[in-house]
């Protein structure tokens, strides 16, 4: 058989890069029976582990040419219109029997009506059911309400093409069961989110680098830093510590800073700083190689996954789970429902300040109650079941 694979979004920022370095690593370490193309975003290029030395792997480039369309400032669905038929040229020059798409979500609206000669399968990382109104006012819940009506039908429309095989769900059988019949199909199916294990990067004791006391919790935020990661609340839900609680708390803040989000933050913090100045705050505002993402995690006491409006899966809970870091997670969604299956940590509304004060007294005060079944979650979202998953191997 012969499979393409493409990603659009291989960066150094986000989890497209985990997924990839993982599958190729993956078929040169289990020499597969069939022919594989790899198809990436220009930028992959550059990011020297986008190789293989398999003789089954060719990696592609889209040229800048190809992707500029997704560049331009066009609208989303006439971008990928474009975009797909640099892949399905791609694609057919390769003979291909099957389509992996590891982002589906941007192509459904031309997947429904697209004619070609292989199967298409995906991985849809944004599912209609698990979106709600967060905030509970009337307006969010007509706006989500319409929301959920357009990406169903969308969802719908991508289903009725015959070539469309299997649609990937990360971590929700509830979601995929219930399109499934909403959508009158049997395509979507269950995907474990991997838990991907890097080695540490040797040497680098983050209470020695940043200067935080023994006795001090480290409560860490990681990854691109932009309003879904919700810190402005985190730091106002912190300015209202105890003068005790805080001189026993450190917040530490791993990721680039998003520029939309630079203001807000740097106003917020300010406030805390001359309010609550007993509190610790640490910053390293730019990416995070995978050893330094493991030290990180690995020897900070409490994880934040208190997103805002993010219903979808998250790696973050599985980085947390390996290392056996209790989490603080938003109570809506995907990462919500895992945090209460696995017994992981505490779920809160992240646009309460009260709840997110509440919780991180809990972890201040409290030792070893959270998580409960850490390594089950590991044990079910291996990076080996989800590529023999993916591939269907």
């Amino acid at each position: 058989m012969r499979i393409v694979i493409t990603d659009i979004h291989v960066r150094l920022i986000g989890h497209n890069l985990g997924h990839i370095q993982n599958i190729l690593r993956f078929l040169e370490q289990n020499p597969p029976a069939d022919q594989y193309l790899f198809v990436f975003n220009p930028e992959a290029k550059k990011i020297p582990s986008i190789r293989s030395h398999s003789p089954k792997v060719t990696i592609q480039f889209l040229t800048e040419e190809e992707f500029a369309p997704y560049i331009s400032g066009m609208s989303m669905p006439k971008a990928t219109r474009l975009i797909w038929k640099s892949i399905v040229k791609y694609a057919t020059d390769f003979q291909a029997d099957k389509l992996i798409l590891m982002e589906i979500d941007i192509y459904q609206h031309t997947i429904g009506s697209a004619k070609v000669p292989f199967d298409i399968s995906g991985i849809m990382f944004r599912p209609y059911p698990r979106v709600i109104a967060a905030e509970g006012t009337l307006k969010s819940k007509i706006e989500i309400g319409f929301r959920k009506l357009k990406k169903m039908a969308t969802a719908w429309w991508m289903c009725r093409n015959k070539k469309l095989k299997k649609v990937f769900v990360l971590n929700d059988k509830y979601s995929l069961e219930l399109m499934n019949r909403q959508l009158n199909t049997n395509v979507h199916t269950y995907l474990p989110d991997p838990v991907y294990d890097y080695p540490s990067k040797a040497g680098m004791n983050i209470r020695e680098k940043y200067k935080i006391e023994a006795g001090k919790k480290i409560f860490l935020v990681f990854g691109m830093i932009d309003e879904k990661k919700n810190v402005v609340n985190i730091l106002k839900a912190m300015r209202n510590l105890s003068v005790k609680e805080a001189s026993k708390t450190c917040l530490m803040i791993v990721g680039k800073i998003h520029e939309g989000y630079k203001k807000d933050l740097e106003n917020t913090l300010k406030e805390v700083e001359i309010s609550r100045p007993e509190l610790q705050i640490a910053f390293e505002s730019r990416f995070v190689d995978d050893d330094e993402m493991e030290c990180f995690v690995g020897q900070s006491d409490v994880i934040f996954l208190a997103y805002i409006n993010f219903f979808s899966s998250s790696g973050v809970i599985g980085l947390a789970s390996r290392h056996n870091k209790p989490i603080i997670a938003t109570k809506y969604g995907v990462v919500g429902f895992q945090t209460d299956e696995y017994e992981l940590g505490i779920k809160v509304d992240p646009h309460n300040i009260e709840e997110l004060t509440d919780s991180i007294q809990f972890f201040v005060k409290n030792e070893g109650k959270y998580p409960k079944k850490a390594q089950e979650f590991v044990l079910n979202h291996s990076s080996e079941k989800f590529i023999k998953t993916l591939l269907e191997l």
